[in-house]
């Protein structure tokens, strides 16, 4: 909801960055249907060529990175080190123009309540003053 409130739409191509998701088909398939786009490490390689990464998580984190590093627009869901270092890398990449989004996952919950945003109503003004935009 927050992507599609903030202007992307079913063209935009997205990249999920994560390890094994839990039950994915059920909790990723929201998701899919609104961006068909949508890419994992799984959908773009081969499962032989992701054979000999398989039980190295750091192996696996590092694919994830190497394709977030690259993107247009990072969007950080979470704290730790992953975002943090790829927010500095894309900095310097990109001479300080990589677009980072970073929602403020307190005050956006609160968001998921109103009713309007459900309905599209001025969701793209909701999502966005939840946001920091980093460059």
């Amino acid at each position: 909801m927050m992507l599609r409130g903030m202007g992307f739409d079913n063209t935009t191509f997205l990249y999920v960055a994560s390890g094994k998701i839990y039950n994915a088909a059920k909790y990723m398939g929201p998701l899919r249907r609104m961006f068909p786009l949508l890419q994992t490490k799984d959908t773009l390689a081969l499962s032989e060529e992701l054979a000999e990464f398989e039980g190295y998580s750091s192996r696996l984190a590092a694919l994830d990175y190497t394709v977030c590093v690259q993107s247009e627009v990072f969007v950080t869901t979470q704290g730790g080190n992953f975002p943090h270092f790829l927010m500095g890398h894309r900095r310097y990449l990109l001479g300080g123009n990589a677009k980072t989004i970073k929602p403020d996952k307190r005050k956006l919950v609160l968001s998921f309540d109103d009713p309007n945003i459900r309905d599209g109503v001025d969701s793209s003004t909701t999502c966005w003053k939840y946001c920091t935009i980093v460059t």
